[in-house]
């Protein structure tokens, strides 16, 4: 039961926004696809699955042989950079700029054996596993901590293998069916601004490597603003390919109902600008000292730039006036491991074990981790007061709360 639980994790893993995205990439590949049979396709399609597979067991692997923090590559401006890059420049290919080809030498010539085309689908499949790891390092990070802590390799490699086949399956399917994709017509209106669609959500996560990279304050407003241009763009301006009256009519609904989501959420942003929120200390060494001395307990928000969790933890629960009330007789404290450049923020991660963000701990008035208070990944702000109210810290909530817990008691 337990790697049942794991391959419909993975099969969920298809629902996050990161790994959206990687359907363009799928469906140029197999769409382009030379194969004559649904064998052939089933086997590319094996093999496309297979590059997920390798990429999240080698991370099972290496989270159970070293219990390195999950996303470390993230932590590279290099990385990040380079990936960013990589991303919007495919984007573009998907608005007609360009058309995207692999290198010469991954496609096989004039009367090789089709089996060298593999090695492109094996690459591409590596690939989803790099680009979707913002997104699902949240998501698996229980089981990433369970791995870790076992130090057994095999059974790192076997959890994540089930979770990587899980997360896979949709593509085998897609992929070996593929010559349905060839009978749907190429140059039809409504299969243009669908791929002018999926460029638009490609070319916004390329911002989005390309901001943490830079550390530029603009996550927050990047779906927003992506909502709102592109909305603009699909509906008004892209005149891609001949089209009905009826599909221009579709296009200018969508594009406009897009649009208004987008403005919608801009403007809430100017609104909740400068808005009264949680105030956060900084880690630094004497911290614990000080909050031991004064008998007060200590919570600490491990984050990162890249956490997309992170930044929902701030907008939906951190913001919300019970939680605030609530954390008020606490040291709030925020510790930044986007890139794990010092010794101090290093030493703080391996004292407490933490394997991933966002992770959330409680330290009692003696500094030590009240550990059935630990969260990992996402939790909005009634499950956040929910843990508070009923933990061992809850004689520090305010006085209205203690109230309200001793009522449910009795």
């Amino acid at each position: 039961m337990e790697y049942v639980a794991y391959f419909i994790l993975g099969l969920s893993l298809n629902l996050t926004p990161c790994i959206y995205p990687m359907l363009t990439i799928t469906l140029s590949l197999f769409r382009s696809s030379d194969a004559k049979s649904h064998g052939q396709s089933f086997l590319r399609a094996l093999v496309y699955v297979s590059g997920i597979t390798v990429m999240f067991t080698l991370i099972g692997v290496l989270a159970a042989l070293t219990g390195e923090f999950f996303g470390l590559f993230l932590q590279n401006f290099w990385v990040l950079l380079v990936m960013s890059l990589f991303i919007i420049v495919l984007s573009l290919s998907m608005f007609g700029l360009y058309t995207f080809r692999f290198p010469s030498w991954m496609i096989p010539q004039r009367g090789m054996p089709s089996g060298k085309t593999f090695v492109e689908f094996f690459l591409s499949g590596l690939l989803v596993g790099i680009v979707a790891a913002p997104c699902v390092g949240p998501v698996v990070l229980s089981l990433l901590t369970a791995v870790s802590q076992t130090g057994d390799a095999v059974y790192g490699a076997v959890c994540f293998l089930i979770l990587s086949l899980g997360m896979g399956s949709p593509y085998l399917a897609l992929g070996t069916f593929s010559g349905l994709l060839k009978k749907l017509p190429k140059s039809g209106a409504w299969l243009i601004w669908f791929e002018r669609l999926l460029g638009v959500v490609l070319f916004s996560f390329g911002c989005f490597y390309l901001i943490i990279a830079f550390r530029w304050p603009l996550l927050g407003w990047l779906v927003p603003v992506t909502a709102f241009v592109g909305g603009i763009y699909l509906g008004w301006i892209e005149r891609s390919a001949d089209e009905s009256k009826r599909f221009r009519m579709f296009k200018r609904i969508i594009g406009t109902l897009i649009s208004a989501a987008g403005a919608v959420a801009i403007v809430t942003l100017l609104l909740l600008h400068g808005g009264n929120g949680m105030a956060w200390e900084r880690y630094r060494p004497d911290l614990l000292e000080e909050a031991r001395a004064a008998g007060q307990p200590v919570m600490f928000d491990f984050y990162a730039d890249w956490c997309i969790p992170c930044h929902e933890l701030d907008r939906f629960t951190y913001s919300d006036p019970s939680v605030i009330r609530a954390l008020d007789g606490f040291r709030r404290v925020k510790v930044d491991t986007t890139y794990l450049n010092d010794d101090v923020t290093k030493r703080l991660v391996e004292d407490f074990g933490v394997v991933g963000v966002p992770t959330v701990i409680f330290l009692d008035e003696q500094g030590k981790e009240v550990d059935e208070m630990r969260i990992s990944g996402f939790v909005g702000p009634h499950e956040l007061l929910g843990s508070l109210r009923s933990g061992p810290l809850n004689h520090h909530l305010p006085a209205a709360e203690q109230e309200a817990v001793t009522e449910r008691q009795s």
